[in-house]
């Protein structure tokens, strides 16, 4: 089947959020949006939002999946998982923070005290993609002085994973390729960037409107990049500011998988059988969690 260019709308997540990329679960729970075309990846959201709001973030599950976080700009994150607690690292803006869960695990991450104190803005952007080829289990924080950055006239990429622009970065994967890079464009100026033919993915407008190839994109939207697209030429059509979009894509794994939506998150497997027996043992580790480490719950959640 060919995979066809598309522009897609954002959906509204809670007060600060959007949702790019989603889908149904198997009992119909979640937000409707086509991802057959973006395979390997999963979920896409972005937020932005003051430090001093009240966030609904709190510990949940991940399993089959890699989630990777990112600070386009402004202040430091922090994160705790069930394999080593608490992280005493701060991930600053630029970076990156994943946790690749080829088994069971719970994480959860938050604005530092200190980012909270100073009450800025935030924007975080998560990307996950289906690792259910994967076995690993293990958390990585990248701080921004270790992600690789190309500079020209035009444009700064910021190469946060895989292999794009002549530079390699981390690799999550042992199975396949990825691409995922943060791209600020300055005002007026244009800029190609080549995604191989075997990779599918997205493009995703932080700030501005581009002209990617012949459509344009406005903020906020994103783009599925089709078969054509494998010459990205794009151009800053706004009016003043520098562009900043992201660019993912990965090789498709081409199998069917179900997906499970509770506790704050979400798992995916091979069966609903698994999906759903996975989930029951979540939710008995959860209540332990709230006993346990009550400060990272919600009030609503306790």
């Amino acid at each position: 089947m060919n995979r066809l260019r598309q522009v897609i709308n954002a959906s509204k997540l809670g007060e600060h959020g959007l949702r790019l990329i989603g889908t149904t679960d198997i009992d119909g729970k979640g937000t409707t949006h086509e991802i057959a075309d973006v395979d390997p990846i999963v979920l896409f959201d972005f937020a932005r939002f003051n430090s001093r709001d009240q966030l609904p973030f709190r510990p949940h599950p991940h399993l089959g999946l890699t989630a990777m976080s990112f600070l386009p700009v402004n202040g430091t994150w922090m994160a705790w998982d069930s394999l080593h607690g608490e992280n005493e690292t701060h991930l600053h803006a630029g970076g990156l923070y994943y946790v690749h869960a080829g088994s069971p695990a719970f994480h959860h991450e938050f604005p530092s005290p200190e980012t909270i104190a100073a009450e800025i803005d935030v924007e975080f952007v998560q990307l996950v993609w289906n690792a259910t080829d994967e076995e690993d289990v293990k958390t990585v924080i990248i701080q921004p002085e270790d992600v690789p950055v190309i500079t020209s006239e035009n444009a700064t990429v910021r190469v946060l994973a895989g292999e794009f622009c002549g530079v390699k970065s981390v690799q999550p994967f042992t199975h396949r390729k990825i691409i995922y890079a943060y791209v600020q464009l300055q005002n007026g100026k244009a800029v190609d960037l080549q995604v191989p033919s075997s990779l599918r993915g997205i493009l995703f407008v932080i700030e501005g409107k581009l002209k990617v190839n012949d459509v344009t994109v406005d903020e906020q939207q994103m783009m599925i990049l089709g078969e054509e697209d494998q010459t990205l030429s794009i151009a800053n059509t706004g009016t003043g500011s520098v562009g900043r979009f992201i660019i993912a894509a990965g090789e498709p794994l081409n199998k069917p998988f179900c997906k499970l939506i509770g506790l704050g998150g979400f798992i995916i497997g091979k069966t609903e059988e698994e999906v759903r027996k996975r989930m029951e043992g979540f939710a008995v580790k959860a209540e332990q969690l709230k006993a346990e480490i009550p400060q990272h719950f919600p009030a609503q959640y306790l």
